[in-house]
């Protein structure tokens, strides 16, 4: 009986030993195999040293494995990635020859004489300048010297009348309208800021537009000492159409976030403000409701002036509102649109136009006429949300609105052609007549150079390589301790301490700005390496081989941040699976960077920009339901799946 119970309990052990090695035998290979995926994974970047991940090169892997049919694990080496991005990059946009032949006033010859410069023609600094202002920018015209705002060929301007110079457009404005071509001229900044604080001493309302894409290094620190500390003030969010649609509700969070920034760093107290509202410049959302509230507010108390930093918007909703109600509708045709474009700074004096005077009757056919074509619009946007939710297509889901016009009558004009009148056509509008006297003025003023953008340090190509024209669609990706990540080459964040594994990044840029992950050590090397290249994207070296000698580089925050996360209990009617972000880290016009830690966790971070510009720890986050707008992650690598940019969900 012993012997019996000695042998079940030696045979006992023996199948316990015998399970546990086949228990970490199989763990064994389990682990093998993932060591061997990622290797695998691993063994495309060989021709990459240190690149853990580009979305560059994974975007392009399918159309450049053709090229490496021998090994298509493997991404080509830069040199042929070079090569192909040169033959199918476009050429250049030069500069006409004859561009002065589209001025009326142009007699012609000059080009084929050789007398003149084909790109900015000839100055005479000993004609007189006008006071005529640019149509475009609003500078007055003059041919004195090439780089002062306001330039115009001698051979146009010379033997002009005044109401000849006021149909024309500076060259500038002439080369970004028809061109897409931005010529240097000299402002200082203090230029714009004395410009600006004119209007210290007047009574008049301060629409101050802000772009909530580059929130807050697009509020202008100074701008409650320029405008006085009692400025009344509309605080309006430019590009709301493009933030990714994370709740149903997420404009109140939206507006909530932009008024405790503007706070926060504009230094105006929460009285000044008096009607924050979200719009969308570019697609018309929000904008009847600006003018709803101008009038129910402000009403006709004293002029307006649209204020912000530079390409902000401020000139596109200064032509939204000269072809809406708020201008009085026979200066709407004799008023010239302000130019916009990409580059900043592109209004350079003050453009005008007159407010139509919001009387009860006026202000009851303009509710009239709402009120009617409030069921259309309310068709159309069921529309385009059922057509999101079928199709999934960002453009459906973003936000558009329509400006219309309730008064349409016209100023009577007479016949310009008739000989007995003698008449000519009204052209320009004549802000001395008696009827504009007493009128109250819209200005578009010019944008002030805020510190904490580096727009300025970049070109008109890299400006609009920049654009964003689509809904952004949030990135993520894993970061291990001792990992760097560079946007493009614009900016780097560092993760230098984490109490965990890993952490998840959300970043929100354009897709046109490549993403790149590399060893925090060898981050210096990376970036000198491909800085330049396809890989980092902008800046964009290009034909100008001096381009990366101007450049500045990168530059860190000279205290690193530290960000903590606690146990937080799910909001009232949120999922507990909805984890909101802890906090975003601002990186001037580059973006931001959302960030979600785990609970009970504490993390160091250091932030690379040019200059060390725009860097800021944005609380609450701005998309805070980020995490919901992604897919899961993809195997064997440190990025997620993308997805739409929108949910419809509380």
């Amino acid at each position: 009986m012993l012997k019996t119970s000695c042998l079940l309990k030696r045979l006992n052990g023996n199948l316990f030993c015998t399970c546990r090695r086949l228990q970490n035998t199989t763990a064994n290979e389990s682990q093998s195999f993932r060591q061997r995926a990622w290797q695998a994974a691993r063994q495309r970047y060989a021709n990459y040293e240190h690149v853990h991940y580009s979305s560059f090169l994974e975007h392009k892997f399918m159309s450049l494995g053709k090229i490496s049919s021998k090994n298509p694990t493997i991404y080509p080496p830069l040199d042929v990635l070079l090569e192909i991005e040169r033959k199918m990059t476009p050429a250049a946009v030069s500069y006409p020859n004859n561009w002065m032949e589209d001025y009326e006033f142009y007699a012609g010859g000059g080009d084929e004489a050789g007398i003149i410069d084909s790109k900015h023609g000839t100055p005479d600094a000993t004609v007189a300048p006008s006071t005529v202002p640019c149509n475009g920018c609003g500078a007055h015209l003059h041919c004195a010297s090439i780089s002062m705002p306001g330039y115009i060929p001698s051979e146009i301007f010379k033997g002009r009348t005044n109401r000849e110079l006021q149909s024309i457009t500076c060259q500038r404005c002439h080369f970004l309208k028809h061109y897409n071509i931005a010529l240097d001229v000299e402002v200082p900044p203090a230029a714009y800021v004395e410009t600006i604080s004119r209007i210290q001493d007047k009574f008049a309302l301060a629409v101050i537009i802000v772009d909530l894409l580059d929130l807050p290094s697009s509020i202008w620190p100074g701008m409650q000492q320029v405008l006085g500390s009692k400025r009344p003030v509309f605080l309006v969010g430019n590009k709301v159409d493009l933030l990714p649609r994370d709740s149903n509700g997420y404009l109140s969070h939206v507006k909530h976030c932009l008024k405790q920034q503007f706070i926060q760093h504009g230094g105006f107290d929460a009285l000044n403000i008096k009607n924050v509202s979200l719009i969308s410049a570019k697609t018309g959302y929000g904008i009847e409701e600006l003018i709803t509230q101008l009038h129910k507010i402000w009403q006709y108390k004293g002029d307006v002036y649209l204020l912000g930093c530079t390409n902000v918007g401020k000139s596109t909703l200064f032509n939204i509102l000269l072809n809406s109600d708020y201008c009085r509708p026979e200066a709407s045709e004799l008023v010239q649109k302000a130019t916009t474009c990409a580059w900043p700074g592109t209004t350079l004096q003050m453009l005008k136009f007159p407010i139509y005077r919001p009387s009860d009757v006026r202000v009851y056919q303009r509710f009239k006429r709402l009120f009617s074509e409030r069921s259309q619009r309310a068709a159309l946007e069921q529309l385009r949300r059922d057509q999101a939710k079928e199709t999934g297509t960002a453009t459906t889901a973003q936000l558009i609105g329509q400006v219309g016009r309730t008064f349409t009558n016209r100023m009577e004009v007479e016949d310009a052609f008739a000989m007995s009148a003698g008449t000519q056509p009204i052209t320009t509008l004549n802000d001395r007549k008696l009827e504009y006297r007493e009128a109250r003025w819209v200005y578009d003023t010019p944008g002030v150079m805020q510190p904490d953008q580096i727009t300025p340090m970049l070109t008109t190509e890299e400006l609009l390589h920049m654009q964003s024209t689509k809904m952004l669609k949030p990135r993520a990706l894993r970061l291990a301790p001792n990992m760097s990540l560079f946007i493009g080459g614009l900016a780097r964040i560092d993760l230098l301490q984490f109490s965990s594994d890993w952490v998840k990044l959300f970043i929100f840029a354009v897709e046109s700005l490549p993403l790149l992950i590399t060893d925090t050590p060898q981050a210096d090397h990376v970036y000198r390496r491909y800085l330049g290249t396809p890989v980092l994207g902008v800046p964009i070296a290009g034909a100008d081989e001096t381009r990366l000698q101007r450049w500045p580089g990168l530059q860190c925050l000279k205290q690193d941040i530290v960000v903590q996360s606690t146990t937080t209990s799910p909001s009232k009617g949120q999922k507990g699976s909805d984890k909101q972000l802890n906090c975003d880290i601002t990186l001037s016009s580059a973006g931001w960077i959302g960030l979600l830690l785990p609970e009970n966790s504490e993390s160091v971070w250091r932030v690379w920009t040019p200059q060390a510009a725009g860097i800021y720890v944005r609380e609450p986050s701005l998309i805070p339901l980020a995490d919901r707008l992604v897919g899961k992650r993809i195997r064997n690598s440190l990025a997620y799946n993308t997805a739409k940019p929108f949910v419809f969900r509380k």
